[in-house]
């Protein structure tokens, strides 16, 4: 005898009627999930209405949102970058001069040592002098 005959009768002494009939059944259970399979690629699924239809509100909200962007970059470009750095400088050199005479309206008594202490930055003029 071959090795092969006697490697086949071995394993056919090991096979028992019970597990070669349970293994057969998943086998065809397996053979018709992959055939269901296979005829469902095969037939070409369409989107259903309402599907479709909530595609095209989805765009058309998407659609609306990126125009409303765009308007607001026209309006937020560089002229008008540039006039909110004019205005800011403005303020601060309007606010600096006091030309209305603002620090005195707040502090009616004239005392400027009120208005040196909200601003705490030149503290250290005063203490090198100490």
């Amino acid at each position: 005898m071959t090795p092969d005959r006697l490697l086949n009768a071995a394993l056919r002494d090991l096979k028992t009627p019970e597990i070669s009939r349970t293994l057969m059944a998943r086998i065809l259970r397996d053979a018709d999930a992959m055939q269901a399979l296979e005829a469902a690629r095969r037939t070409p699924s369409a989107p259903s209405e309402l599907l479709m239809a909530r595609i095209a509100r989805d765009a058309a909200r998407a659609q609306a949102a990126m125009q409303m962007t765009e308007q607001a970059g026209r309006w937020l470009g560089p002229s008008a970058w540039a006039g909110l750095i004019a205005a800011g400088i403005a303020g601060l050199a309007i606010g600096l001069a006091d030309p209305g005479g603002a620090a005195s309206a707040a502090w009616p008594s004239g005392d400027t040592l009120a208005m040196n202490a909200l601003i705490p930055a030149y503290d250290f003029q005063y203490l090198e002098g100490e």
